[in-house]
């Protein structure tokens, strides 16, 4: 049936795409699915898909579908969403539609590679702040973040790419060691190179996770589990290697200096990093207007909740309030899909660098430190996934009590 093959190649863009779990990835496909007529079973995993057709009880047809999960492009996410908007309303004719899917595929990326580089030295500038409130903990962010930047672009498609979690980080730390000694001797080279090696920590997939094995999908939730261990020990064993190649072990232990920025300056960050967001992400620039509000609402409850029930409570709440959110804000056709609203978001609850800042103090020798980021960090990531999903559910709720139906697209 040729509406097997569209539904096969929505499930391979998915697959791509499908930082925040599976579920997302169903959906997608059943859409596809219901908008041709073919009755399809799925077995998913998060680096492939078995698809199989069924026809009068009998399978027809079956497909594998394979990705290695990466730095997704959010520009195809975009476009993935509205071919799925537009087939729903009404379908094309198969060999167009595979037509459009390809071309969505093999698009090349949105912005250059000297954009992407740029942005990513943006994310991690504006990341810093909330790490470290310094000015000089900002400047320090940016340059190492253009390196961490040029070696994304270098190692995008090639077989190295799975090792940039590891190179990254030793050749970002031996750098912040020698060129910037003076700045990681006052707050230990762990704080100064973690936001250039943010766009690495696998924030969203330790929480994807964690809610897919919240949700009863075990076997998804525990390789993602896995893999996003792997990805913060490879971090982990790249900043400790440096540290050990430049002869400066006491570097990893963290020194807190007191902050030095007004908050004003702290939120100016974010609406930076959003921006880095957009560009080293491949994101199409009209989701800022999504995007900034999000990451910054976000901050803002998070920390105003912490300061009244403890860090657990403001974790929960700030992500219940953003998936609640971002489910209510996707369901306009016209408007970004969910992962790219979570996305920031994500970032924002800081899952995944607290366990390398955890490993690495402990390492350095730093017990008290080391024990206490990584009791943070096992709080961290069930706590997010709790409170996305809960964002979730309620949102779906209140729509179907009160009947929301989807606007036309603008």
């Amino acid at each position: 049936m040729p509406g097997f093959e569209v539904v096969v190649r929505v499930a391979r863009l998915s697959l791509e795409c499908s930082a925040e779990g599976v579920e997302v990835l169903d959906r997608s496909v059943a859409a596809a699915a219901s908008a041709y007529g073919v009755e399809v079973d799925l077995v998913v995993l998060p680096e492939q898909v078995l698809l199989t057709e069924r026809s009068s009880g009998e399978v027809a047809r079956a497909a594998v579908v394979r990705a290695a999960p990466g730095i997704f492009r959010l520009d195809q996410v975009a476009a993935l969403k509205r071919f799925l908007v537009r087939v729903q309303r009404e379908p094309l004719d198969p060999e167009e539609a595979c037509r459009l899917l390809d071309a969505i595929s093999q698009s090349r990326p949105r912005w250059p590679a000297w954009a992407r580089v740029l942005g990513v030295a943006l994310f991690a500038a504006g990341f810093a702040p909330s790490v470290v409130a310094t000015w000089s903990e900002a400047g320090a962010a940016a340059l190492l973040g253009l390196l961490m930047g040029a070696l994304v672009i270098a190692t995008a498609g090639r077989p190295l790419e799975g090792l940039l979690p590891f190179f990254g980080a030793f050749i970002v730390t031996v750098v912040g060691l020698t060129v910037l000694s003076g700045l990681a001797e006052q707050t230990g080279v762990t704080l100064m190179v973690l936001p250039a090696l943010f766009i690495v920590v696998p924030g969203d997939t330790l929480s994807a996770a964690a809610g897919e094995l919240l949700g009863g999908r075990l076997t998804a939730g525990s390789v993602r589990l896995i893999f996003g261990f792997l990805t913060l020990g490879l971090i982990v064993i790249g900043i400790v290697a440096a540290a050990g190649v430049t002869g400066n072990g006491d570097a990893l232990v963290e020194k807190m200096p007191p902050p030095e920025l007004p908050l004003g300056i702290v939120l100016v960050g974010w609406v930076v990093f959003s921006l880095g967001l957009v560009l080293a992400f491949n994101a199409e620039p009209r989701v800022l207007v999504w995007l900034v509000p999000g990451v910054i609402g976000t901050f803002l409850l998070q920390q105003g909740i912490t300061r009244l029930g403890g860090a657990v409570i403001g974790t929960l709440v700030a992500g219940a309030v953003l998936g609640a959110c971002a489910n209510l804000v996707s369901v306009h056709p016209g408007r970004p899909p969910r992962l790219i609203l979570l996305l920031g978001g994500f970032f924002v609850l800081t899952v995944g660098g607290v366990g390398v800042r955890g490993a690495t103090s402990l390492l350095g020798g730093d017990i008290v430190t080391g024990l206490q980021s990584l009791a943070d960090f096992a709080l961290q990531v069930p706590t997010v996934a709790l409170a996305l999903a809960a964002g979730v559910i309620v949102s779906d709720a209140w729509r179907r009590e009160t009947r929301v139906e989807p606007a036309p697209a603008a």
